[in-house]
């Protein structure tokens, strides 16, 4: 197990050194990139049908996920984005949700401190902290030696903005809706989700609780 966790870091890591080469160093953070194409042309009906649902009658949550919907690989910002993907904790007492929105990122440098996360609502600028940062490396001898870093940060959105994400879904859209890693540092990186994902969760959602 421990090999084959320590293969898959490698391939990540080496993946992650051809993005960050082929677009050179940092950038200012910047527009999140287009949907994919392959994802625009989803429906959220499309992934609703290949949403994960987790129902384990040993856990308290029913548990959703769109990371098997598409995966990612891009750069943002001088920051490879290897994956990103939303999930949703439905609870077997009272039917409360918990949405959550997950990125593993990769990039060459120093450790980043991302501290706050950045999205915009119908109510203005939304701040949410990270629930969870879990950082690793390729051998740094310090967290402040430049070498290639690996970090996945989670947060969890309020309903409402998810609720909000999943409204704008044009067919065939390709606007992400952006979002902003903010480090203490000033190295931001935005990023961006695809309408047609949260909608075709919150479509899986909904229909498991009717």
């Amino acid at each position: 197990m421990r090999l084959r966790s320590t293969m898959r870091s490698r391939r990540l890591g080496w993946a992650a050194a051809a993005v960050l080469l082929a677009v050179g160093g940092a950038a200012q953070a910047s527009a999140p990139k287009p949907v994919p194409s392959a994802l625009a042309r989803m429906t959220p009906e499309d992934v609703a049908a290949r949403v994960e649902v987790r129902d384990d009658p040993l856990e308290e949550h029913i548990r959703f996920s769109t990371k098997p919907v598409h995966r990612r690989g891009s750069a943002a910002d001088g920051v490879a984005v290897n994956d990103g993907y939303v999930t949703a904790l439905r609870s077997r007492e009272g039917g409360e949700v918990r949405w959550r929105v997950n990125h593993e990122l990769s990039y060459l440098g120093a450790r980043r401190d991302l501290r706050v996360v950045h999205l915009r609502t119908a109510q203005g600028l939304e701040k949410i902290p990270p629930s969870a940062v879990r950082r690793w490396d390729d051998g740094c001898p310090e967290p402040s030696t430049s070498c290639l870093q690996h970090v996945r940060v989670e947060f969890e959105a309020p309903e409402r903005v998810i609720r909000e994400i999943a409204a704008a879904w044009k067919p065939g859209g390709r606007e992400a809706w952006p979002l902003r890693f903010k480090d203490a540092y000033g190295q931001d990186v935005t990023v961006g989700l695809a309408p047609a994902e949260v909608a075709g969760l919150v479509q899986a959602v909904d229909a498991w609780r009717r």
